[in-house]
């Protein structure tokens, strides 16, 4: 029986945050459909809605349709740590399925520099809105004020300060109790700048008699009590197999971590070809590939290693009459198919992926319909799991958001998996 249902927006988060239950022994499942299956066992299991960049009506409808057709003794919606994507309708949408009497919203992750404080959400000490994810090209984050954010909602919204927060789980429980409503749910906004912040709010919420819908990133996942009694995780790394990592993300500290690895260790996707023939770019990146693999016992396939290539790949585009969003489809279609016949290449090797559609896509390549995550990370942000299903059936995945590690993010990754930055 699931224990605890976790509906999140795209892939690395899903992950992110199933790690965070894997690693105090929950049995935890990735289901990579969006469609609700009462057959998925663990304690823990976090579907994969695939929203953040689709219409904010068909966003509603997945996130309501997994939670309408569950009955979870805990729920979370796992949001972006930058509030990317359709949070807000997302959010309502939760809340109209399982009708709680308190929304608690905590989407801060202090481990990876996203603090919420006196209202305002930051992001490595910038507002939200003036950081890179701000200029997100399809769904950037609507405003720095958490109480703003969500004052579009059709439910009441309430605020618990860091003043309140630091007094401990008594005076947050006490705040939750007020803002409790008869007349229906609540939305309470709550701030954290310490990862013990959030401890406190998930103490305080678990004291609580009323029903609570958790909203938060990694960080809050961290601490959500799971009733019952864990029946275990873990992992053993293959590191005899070959590994191939991906990337397709332009964030600017993937980029940082892509330039961090050897070049002889890389190969990058032939870009307007994607753009006119992804087919064709996917096999000529395979081949390049192959050669690296061959050699090195493993390799990086990259969409980009400098942010020029974007202007590089929307030109392109231009001249081939294509949209912005079409290009970005070209080129994430052509990186997951070359590197699915990279990976699917005899023995399935063991995989690195960053980005979320990135992640998903060439997991959707090679079959796979879950993720079991080991309860064990690279760093925070990026764990491991074991693949199930497909042509990588029990091959071992790391996966890492975009925004998320320091230079050497990527170097540890592809060392964990088996390949040696040498």
């Amino acid at each position: 029986m699931t224990r605890c249902l976790v509906v999140a927006d795209d892939l690395t988060g899903s992950c992110d945050a199933g790690h965070e239950f894997a690693r105090r022994d929950y049995d935890t499942n990735v289901v990579l459909s969006a469609q609700p299956d009462t057959t998925t066992s663990g304690d823990v299991v976090v579907y994969n809605t695939e929203s953040r960049y689709v219409e904010p009506n068909v966003a509603a409808e997945r996130v309501r349709a997994i939670f309408e057709n569950t009955d979870p003794e805990a729920a979370f919606k796992k949001v972006d740590s930058t509030l990317r994507g359709n949070v807000r309708v997302e959010v309502d949408a939760a809340t109209q399925a399982i009708d709680p009497d308190l929304v608690i919203v905590a989407p801060a992750f202090p481990d990876n520099g996203r603090l919420t404080a006196c209202g305002y959400h930051l992001v490595d000490g910038q507002l939200v809105t003036d950081s890179p994810p701000g200029n997100d090209e399809e769904r950037p984050p609507t405003h720095d004020s958490l109480p703003e954010f969500f004052a579009s909602s059709e439910y009441p919204v309430e605020q618990i300060g860091v003043e309140t927060v630091a007094r401990g789980a008594a005076a947050v429980c006490e705040a939750f109790e007020s803002a409790t409503s008869t007349s229906g749910p609540v939305i309470v906004t709550c701030d954290a700048v310490t990862d013990s912040h959030l401890a406190t709010l998930a103490t305080a919420a678990t004291d609580l008699s009323e029903r609570c819908l958790y909203v938060g990133s990694g960080g809050l996942a961290r601490h959500i009590s799971v009733p019952g009694t864990p029946s275990g995780a873990g992992i053993d790394v293959d590191q005899t197999r070959s590994v191939v990592g991906v990337s397709g993300s332009i964030a600017p500290e993937t980029l940082e971590q892509v330039g961090a690895v050897a070049t002889d260790r890389r190969r990058q996707l032939d870009l307007e070809m994607a753009v006119t023939d992804p087919s064709g770019a996917g096999a000529e990146l395979a081949s390049r590939g192959h050669s690296v693999v061959d050699e090195h016992g493993g390799v990086l396939l990259v969409s980009a290693d400098a942010r020029s290539d974007v202007d590089r790949a929307m030109a392109a585009g231009e001249r081939a009459g294509v949209d912005g969003a079409t290009v970005r489809r070209r080129i994430t279609d052509a990186l997951s198919h070359g590197a699915a016949e990279v990976v699917g290449d005899g023995r399935a090797s063991n995989l690195f992926l960053t980005g979320g559609e990135t992640a998903r896509a060439v997991l959707d390549s090679l079959d796979a319909t879950a993720l079991r995550m080991a309860g064990e990370g690279v760093a925070p942000g990026i764990p491991l799991a074991t693949v199930e299903g497909g042509v990588a059936d029990g091959a071992t995945a790391v996966t890492k958001a975009g925004g998320f590690g320091d230079e050497q993010a990527i170097i540890k990754s592809l060392a964990r998996l088996g390949l040696r930055d040498e």
